[in-house]
């Protein structure tokens, strides 16, 4: 029994059936009224008289529970409650709904008088023109339209001298071998790198004056401060602070310079090496020389030497010089500056990672 109230307790806090309408009665209905309204709706909808009709017997059931919660006083209580919520939660609902669509339809109501009187004004404004003002306003309008189309082709012409620039590479003559710049090494090839105990002087070292110490070899690309870590020194009981500082050159022959003389200009300094190991200089080849022209040559006249060998044959002039130029070639400061920041930035990303690498084999190793 106890689990029957609980089902009707529950029933009447959360149904959303009207009971009342259910039954045919009033809100405030007395119980034999109440009563005698079940029994006359149950006879109708008995599961016996509608063996077809599943919701029929759906019905009844539900009468059931309406007659056993309006006949109980709490029970009551609670379901009134409850509907009285839903009613008014029902109301507040269509009450937004129509303020939201008297909303909507005002909005169109007034987009619609909006445009109708766009409409007439711009077709007023034609009629009442002259034709002096109808000549003005064609000729403002094809100005306009030509600036339109001038931009769009400059901007057509912009974007494909871009792609011919993209597209373009110097022709030089692959018989010429070219000689490789200092500032045409890759970073970790100009990259040294120094070790020094944290202690005196040298407490205190960052990156300014480490720049500033060795600028003197050099121009220097950037300066690179590792972490501090503890090593123990060759021969000593005791790990000491250690610094390790990569400064990267512009060119290779600065670095050479450093690694050379920086050891010896500052004793304080532990190490200054190659971060990389020593590269190798590659000296430029000079490229072949063009032989020389004697000052009188037998057999031969001086318009000879220059000009067609007609008695042989021969079409080609001697001593020519070969030129090969490309109609492509980019402009200095444009695509090839370019070309070479992004070649710088990821360089220097290539570094950085090769450095953090080597500093946690390190530490590893320690």
């Amino acid at each position: 029994m106890g689990d029957t109230n609980k089902d009707l307790a529950d029933m009447a806090a959360n149904a959303t059936e009207d009971f009342y309408a259910l039954l045919g009665v009033a809100f405030d209905a007395e119980a034999s009224a109440v009563k005698k309204a079940y029994r006359k709706a149950s006879i109708k909808y008995h599961p016996d008289k509608n063996p077809d009709n599943k919701d029929a017997a759906d019905r009844f059931i539900y009468l059931g529970w309406a007659r056993d919660i309006l006949l109980d006083a709490k029970l009551k209580g609670e379901y009134d409650r409850a509907r009285s919520r839903r009613r008014e939660r029902a109301l507040q609902d269509e009450l937004l709904h129509g303020r939201r669509r008297e909303m909507k339809q005002d909005l169109e109501r007034r987009e619609r008088e909006g445009h109708d009187v766009a409409q007439g004004l711009k077709r007023k404004r034609a009629e009442d023109m002259t034709e002096a003002e109808k000549r003005a306003h064609q000729i403002q309008r094809l100005a306009e339209d030509g600036k339109r189309r001038r931009k769009e082709a400059q901007e057509r012409l912009a974007k494909k001298r871009k792609e011919e620039d993209e597209a373009s590479c110097i022709d030089l003559d692959e018989s010429q071998p070219q000689a490789t710049k200092p500032a045409d090494t890759a970073e970790i090839d100009r990259t040294i790198k120094i070790r020094f105990q944290r202690q005196g002087d040298a407490l205190d070292w960052d990156k300014d004056k480490i720049h500033d110490m060795f600028a003197k070899y050099g121009k220097i690309d950037s300066v690179v401060l590792g972490k501090d870590k503890k090593i123990r020194p060759s021969g000593g009981k005791h790990r000491k602070v250690t610094a390790v500082v990569f400064v990267i050159y512009t060119r290779l022959d600065h670095a050479h310079a450093a690694v050379s003389d920086g050891r010896a200009d500052y004793p304080a300094l532990d190490s200054v090496g190659w971060a990389n190991g020593e590269p190798e200089i590659k000296s430029p080849m000079n490229p072949p020389s063009a032989p020389s022209t004697p000052i009188s040559t037998p057999n031969k006249s001086f318009r000879s030497s220059f000009g067609p060998d007609v008695s042989k044959g021969i079409n080609t002039p001697i001593g020519t010089p070969k030129f090969s130029f490309s109609p492509k070639t980019p402009a200095v400061g444009s695509l090839q500056e370019v070309t070479m920041i992004r070649l710088k930035e990821a360089e220097k990303k290539r570094l950085e990672e090769q450095i953090r690498k080597q500093e946690a084999a390190e530490e590893a190793a320690a």
